[in-house]
């Protein structure tokens, strides 16, 4: 695996993470990270306050079943269909931030995958999927590469990653810094088949020339009391041919990060980008886009298209209903004056493809 190229030492201007790391006797006791631009997250006293609150309480019911069948059904992925060797590209949704895209020649690369009943590190408590995985790891095709925007429950969970090392043991992940350890150690990933990428930093994979670059957001990372943002955590840009896309992970909204992002790697031909768990605002702005900045998003890395993911599968600590965002992400495009074709969303296992 070549090692990852570095733009930093190129170009000053391009942001960068804030990264502590004090020393006893020459040796590094920890390294921590965090956002070079204003990041207000709740203390967790407000956090606290906000979930004892009327707002909190008086959140709209999740739909009765049956309700959901009708308005967001589940569709079994068809992976049998082929690209061929033309230009297309497609990313089929698998439910809350797990996509996989698809390039020509049957390049394909999965982010953060959860394809278990809880965004939770235990089976009997934490937010319940509401929408049922529109298929299982072993239903999944030959994959290329997973990539992991952040360590989150919600975004990397241990039970679907150690099914996929053991479905398909030559797979590489790709992780933030601060991460490879935690996947050799909880999913048997062997040390050379798991990647650290600092923003900005790509790799080239020869088998396919496919180009995974590592690109920054707004957001934080940690599992316990104990680690927060002890890794790093972004988004990410694949480019294949003369194709580019962009995964968004979970972000607030920094305008000058995703335009850079658009100025280096763009056009992209497809994007996947957050429009769930955004409200109260006042709560959640800071490490959640709004379907109004998923828009300015998607216009800032200059996308053909774009898919809404992180919505509609967990009842997260969040007041807008289950099936809102969508509706929030068409009244945004009407705003802006886009049509609602470029930014659009699909039922769990739906495509899209350009």
């Amino acid at each position: 695996m070549p090692a990852a190229t570095d733009p930093l030492a190129l170009d000053s201007r391009l942001v960068k993470p804030q990264r502590w790391e004090p020393k006893l006797f020459g040796w590094t006791l920890l390294t921590q990270f965090s956002n070079p631009w204003e990041f207000p997250l709740p203390s967790p006293l407000r956090y606290l306050m906000f979930l004892m609150s009327s707002r909190y309480r008086n959140r709209p019911p999740v739909p009765d079943p049956r309700e959901l069948d009708i308005r967001l059904p589940v569709t079994r992925p068809d992976f049998s269909l082929s690209l061929g060797d033309n230009k297309s590209v497609s990313v089929t949704w698998l439910g809350h931030a797990s996509c996989l895209f698809t390039f020509p020649n049957e390049v394909r690369v999965l982010f953060d995958p959860l394809l278990g009943s809880r965004a939770s590190p235990v089976s009997w408590i934490g937010p319940q999927r509401q929408r049922p995985a529109p298929c299982s790891p072993e239903q999944l095709p030959n994959l290329l590469a997973v990539c992991i925007s952040h360590n989150h429950f919600d975004h990397m969970d241990r039970a679907t990653l150690n099914q996929l090392r053991e479905l398909q043991p030559w797979l590489h992940f790709y992780v933030p810094v601060g991460d490879a350890w935690w996947m050799t150690k909880y999913c048997g990933v062997p040390a050379n088949q798991v990647h650290e990428l600092s923003w900005w930093e790509s790799v080239v994979l020869p088998e396919s020339n496919l180009e995974i670059i590592f690109t920054p957001s707004s957001h934080w990372s940690g599992r316990n009391l104990f680690d927060k943002n002890r890794s790093l955590w972004g988004s990410y840009v694949l480019r294949h041919g003369n194709s580019a896309v962009f995964f968004g992970g979970d972000t607030g909204y920094q305008a000058d990060v995703f335009k850079q992002i658009g100025q280096l790697y763009g056009p992209m031909k497809l994007a996947a980008i957050p429009i769930g768990a955004y409200q109260p605002r006042d709560v959640f702005e800071a490490q959640h886009v709004s379907p109004i900045e998923a828009v300015k998003i998607h216009q800032d890395v200059k996308s053909e298209k774009s898919v809404g993911i992180h919505w509609g599968t967990f009842c997260l600590s969040t007041t807008e209903a289950l099936l809102q965002p969508p509706d929030d992400l068409k009244s945004a495009l009407d705003e802006a004056r886009l049509p609602r074709d470029c930014f659009v969303t699909v039922r769990p296992g739906g495509s899209l493809t350009v």
